[in-house]
């Protein structure tokens, strides 16, 4: 069975951090295929009752074109003084513009940080947050003009349960990882923060666990509890406007801290202590 909706009605679905799969011209008309969005309760065809995710939605844009674009500047998290350098936001040329949309239908690896539908001289724009995974990270905001939108999509998936699990909740502030480690060199975080979130990059970034993965049951609490544990006391110590201040950054820089081999000095230090101590014991 197919199910539609058009329009403004395509605000009924979260596109937050759902993937491009492909992009196509068909003549005058875009059409976007995307997977990883979820649907509203409230939206055209859920007879649910709950939010359930979406597997895979064709979104065409009629009569479209790119009325104008804002390309995000890239957040740069230096080492040395722990400070963060941000390029400026600047607006596309019309060239640019025609190169950005042969970009869309290329391919490669895009992710949807936002979507939204409004009414606009007598047709339709559409607002889209798109990051575009090539070697620069390129982070654009996009307004696309079209006389109509309509998207199609062939089932709903599972409903979205409102009650986390533990792992879910572990994922989730994972999360904030990107956003803790740019609050550790800010100057408003307080010292007790930056020592909770140095601890907890320090664990999250350590290519060694405390508790291997392949041990059942506790690999797996490992990172549920220890390490989500940490994240959950940094994110309570860092300051609202802080943290927010650096997820906003995260976000548009991408900002990705890579696993090293000194973050795991620490976890090495414990091992050798508790070895220590079972020999001691023996002997």
């Amino acid at each position: 069975m197919k199910y539609s909706s058009e329009n403004t009605e395509i605000n009924y679905f979260d596109f937050t951090h759902s993937d491009i799969s492909s992009v196509r011209i068909n003549e005058k008309d875009l059409v976007i295929c995307i997977s990883g969005c979820t649907a509203e309760q409230n939206a055209p065809g859920n007879n649910t009752g709950k939010k359930c995710h979406i597997p895979k939605l064709w979104l065409t844009l009629s009569d479209f074109r790119i009325k104008n674009a804002l390309l995000h500047g890239i957040s740069v998290f230096n080492v040395k003084d722990n400070a963060v350098r941000t390029n400026k936001d600047r607006q596309l040329y019309k060239s640019e513009l025609s190169a950005l949309e042969k970009r869309l239908c290329g391919g490669g690896d895009m992710d949807i940080f936002s979507l939204t539908v409004q009414e606009c001289d007598g047709g339709y724009e559409l607002l889209a947050e798109i990051n575009i995974e090539d070697d620069e990270r390129k982070w654009y905001h996009i307004k696309f003009a079209c006389s109509h939108i309509t998207a199609v999509w062939e089932e709903f998936g599972e409903a979205i349960n409102d009650k986390l699990t533990l792992k879910q909740r572990a994922a989730i502030l994972k999360d904030y990882i990107p956003a803790v480690f740019l609050a550790l060199g800010h100057k408003d975080t307080p010292l007790a923060a930056k020592i909770a979130a140095g601890a907890a990059l320090g664990y999250a970034l350590s290519p060694i666990d405390l508790i291997p993965d392949f041990i059942p049951v506790l690999g797996y609490l490992d990172d549920v509890l220890i390490l989500s544990g940490l994240i959950a006391i940094a994110v309570k110590l860092i300051p609202n406007d802080v943290l927010a201040e650096c997820a906003k950054k995260a976000a548009e820089g991408r900002v990705s801290p890579k696993k090293r081999w000194y973050y795991s000095l620490p976890i090495i230090i414990i091992w050798l202590i508790i070895i220590g101590l079972i020999v001691k014991a023996i002997l």
